[in-house]
């Protein structure tokens, strides 16, 4: 079978099956340890049906990169997430092992090649591999960093807008608050709602404030001479996580280019008018979720030949951080893990 089946036929049969696998995928679970997961109730099956088609968007992934690190990076994260709510031990570990089963059992063409990328999380997870990221607190402004996330868990909106305008009028670069005070918030606060330490009602507030922040910069960012160079900005698909593609555009605006943010959620053919309208030299697309990946690809592929001739495509977004990155599989020109390397390469490849 595994000579015969594709590994685009074996993800599209992923695809096109997957709520019957994910109830299979639960029902099995449940049907394990039915005592345990009976204390859940009606609403813990809806949440692990959810769970299960996130697993099965990442599986699926997985296969068309073929690339396991992105199922890995996932099964890590639900992992300590698990933890964090007090799931029972090793709720992760047995997702996998029954998703192999469920496959085997009713999908057996899928199981060879789904099985070799399962395997390489159950592994991760065995030799308990942490997917948390590094925070550099050896920055300059570390200790202003960690007195905005204060102020921010606080509640201090009108605190933490002053501090920052305080920070500005001292003279610290707007560069330097963004990559050293509002990236390492995002990173912190991130954290910690992924360590269910805060709420997603406090994650949302922080991400909020600081786009307030940035907002509030502006002034100082619109200033720069002009290059004569057109960006275009956007988040693809259904993509809500906008901060990081925001800042993006800031730091391209701070070097001199003409920028246009569309923002998060943009449809398709808003991408493309903005696009024509600006005559972008280039064209910047980001996802922050890796199950958005072939989304983006697909995105590309519509657009291309409908964009100015001389527009070139980059991408990036802490999705495409999590795992290796071609950028000719997507369709695009360049990528860039950040926005002071967008902007380098922006600058070479639109020359």
């Amino acid at each position: 079978m595994k000579n015969k089946t594709t590994k685009m036929d074996i993800a599209n049969i992923l695809k096109e099956k997957s709520e019957v696998i994910a109830l299979s995928l639960v029902t099995y679970q449940f049907q394990l340890r039915p005592e345990e997961w009976a204390r859940y109730g009606t609403s813990g099956i809806e949440v692990s049906l959810r769970d299960a088609r996130y697993l099965l968007d990442y599986l699926y992934e997985s296969i068309v990169a073929n690339d396991p690190q992105i199922l890995v990076n996932y099964s890590l994260w639900a992992d300590e997430l698990f933890k964090g709510l007090k799931l029972p031990e090793n709720t992760m570990h047995e997702t996998l092992e029954c998703l192999k089963v469920t496959i085997s059992r009713e999908f057996p063409e899928l199981h060879y090649k789904a099985s070799q990328v399962i395997d390489e999380s159950l592994m991760a997870l065995r030799t308990n591999q942490k997917h948390l990221l590094p925070i550099n607190t050896l920055t300059p402004l570390n200790e202003q960093a960690n007195q905005y996330i204060e102020l921010l868990l606080n509640g201090n909106r009108h605190e933490a807008l002053q501090f920052i305008n305080q920070l500005s009028n001292q003279g610290v670069a707007v560069k330097d608050i963004y990559l050293e005070i509002f990236q390492a918030a995002q990173y912190q606060i991130g954290q910690l709602w992924f360590q269910s330490k805060i709420s997603v009602a406090k994650e949302h507030y922080c991400t909020a404030v600081t786009q307030q922040a940035m907002s509030m910069l502006y002034p100082k960012i619109f200033t720069t001479q002009r290059k004569g160079l057109s960006f275009v900005a956007a988040c693809v698909g259904n993509e809500l996580h906008e901060i990081g593609i925001r800042m993006v555009a800031d730091f391209f605006e701070m070097d001199g280019w003409d920028t246009y943010y569309l923002g998060a959620n943009t449809p398709t053919e808003s991408i493309v008018k903005a696009a024509n309208e600006r005559n972008a030299d280039l064209l910047g697309l980001s996802i922050a979720l890796p199950i958005h990946r072939s989304i983006l690809k697909d995105v590309i592929e519509q657009i291309k030949p409908k964009l100015p001739q001389k527009t070139k495509i980059i991408i990036g977004g802490y999705a495409l951080n999590q795992a290796s990155v071609n950028p000719n599989w997507f369709g695009a020109h360049a990528y860039a893990p950040n926005a002071l390397k967008a902007v380098e390469v922006g600058n070479t490849i639109a020359a």
